[in-house]
């Protein structure tokens, strides 16, 4: 026979289990949602960077060329020479920063979701797998509530048979009373120490 907490404790993990599946579901799809959630605002962060740096390689060849112009009309050959050196760097620069901002807009895309839409899809999980969940419980209440008060019944119908059982004794003297009550004290004393129901 099972302990009482035993029997609490196997009953607690029964429930648990039996809604284990439906939490542990949620929190999986919760968890993956927050993680793309974060991979579209790190790829949107390196896109907005990768393009911000060939916005700023464009002002550059304007001003370079500004100055190319400046120093051909000042005749200025070493600061041609200079300029075009500087202007075949800064065009490698730019070709992989162009390169970059493909790379970037490619992951952005991958990356790229309709969150509130998702969101509100697992919203409606949620309420879904609530209500489910409340139902079940709602049935599980029922129909403990109803085993319980059948063994209550049980119980004290078995307990009132056994006591119908008992007959008191009759006593011819105060002697065999007198002993009688001390012998079911001592009985009931014993009973006491070492019975607890449902241990």
């Amino acid at each position: 026979m099972f302990g009482r907490k035993a029997l609490e404790e196997q009953i607690a993990a029964m429930v648990r289990a039996e809604f284990a599946g439906i939490i542990a579901d949620l929190k999986r799809e919760h968890r993956e949602y927050l993680h793309r959630l974060r991979l579209k605002e790190e790829a949107r962060v390196a896109l907005e960077s990768a393009e911000a740096k060939v916005q700023e390689l464009y002002s550059e060849r304007i001003a370079l060329k500004k100055r190319f112009w400046e120093a051909y009309y000042e005749k200025d050959e070493a600061g041609l020479f200079k300029i075009e050196s500087w202007s075949e760097r800064l065009e490698r620069v730019a070709r992989r920063a162009e390169k970059a901002v493909e790379k970037a807009h490619a992951n952005f895309e991958r990356a790229n979701f309709d969150e509130v839409a998702e969101g509100f899809a697992l919203k409606a999980k949620a309420n879904i797998a609530e209500e489910e969940v409340n139902r079940r419980i709602g049935a599980l209440e029922k129909a403990v509530e109803a085993l319980l008060a059948e063994v209550r019944h049980d119980v004290k119908e078995t307990g009132q048979a056994l006591r119908d059982e008992y007959k008191e004794p009759r006593f011819d003297t105060d002697e065999e009373r007198d002993a009688y009550v001390e012998k079911t004290i001592e009985i009931l004393k014993t009973l006491a120490e070492s019975y607890t129901p449902g241990e």
